[in-house]
């Protein structure tokens, strides 16, 4: 019954009140492991951030910006070490605009995360392409394949039931000519043996 109605109705009916799932926040924010988080997804600025932006505003040349952030990393830290062998207590004034400069460099390539989401998925769907295409390609040369061994054995089998007509022909002609043979041959025994039992009769009448 639940699954039937939308949030409005079950918040309405006073037994499925505290049973409805609510609805999934649009705004604000949330805390997960002490790091507030914002229900929209979306990059926050470095002004929210509390952070001075080091580079302009605008449509702008990020690799040529990145560049000039990391050469900005060099000098300040040389800065660094100069503050601590001149005066170590001012230590915390460079290591803070070393962070802004960090913070800056990191911010902007974020900026590249959709970019580069979008590129990721394009990559992973061409390799999926690929997989199959080739996939594809393999059963089809395998299918050819079974297709040129399956032919071979028609002719392979065609072949053999001649050779076999053949034998079976020849072994009945052989067998023709045995019968034939072995019979002229029982006559021709036959024929002998009474031949000789007659000439054993007359030699008997002689005695």
């Amino acid at each position: 019954r639940l699954a039937d109605m939308d949030h409005n109705e079950a918040m309405e009916d006073p037994e499925l009140k505290f049973l409805a799932v609510p609805p999934p926040p649009k705004t604000g924010s949330y805390t997960v492991f002490g790091r507030m988080w914002q229900v929209c997804d979306q990059l926050p600025t470095l002004a929210e951030q509390n952070i001075t932006q080091l580079y302009p505003d605008g449509p702008i040349d990020r690799v040529a910006e990145l560049k000039r952030l990391n050469h900005s990393v060099l000098f300040e830290f040389l800065e660094l070490v100069d503050v601590l062998v001149k005066d170590p207590s001012q230590f915390s004034t460079c290591t803070e605009r070393i962070r802004d400069v960090f913070v800056n460099i990191h911010h902007l390539i974020n900026e590249y995360r959709e970019h580069q989401a979008k590129e990721t998925l394009k990559l992973m769907i061409q390799r999926q392409i690929d997989s199959k295409r080739q996939a594809t390609e393999r059963t089809l040369a395998k299918c050819k394949e079974l297709e040129q061994t399956i032919e071979q054995l028609k002719r392979e089998a065609a072949d053999t039931k001649d050779e076999i007509s053949t034998a079976v022909a020849s072994e009945e002609n052989q067998t023709d000519s045995t019968v034939q043979g072995n019979a002229e041959q029982h006559i021709q025994t036959q024929i002998t043996q009474d031949g000789l039992a007659k000439i054993l009769e007359a030699v008997q009448g002689l005695t």
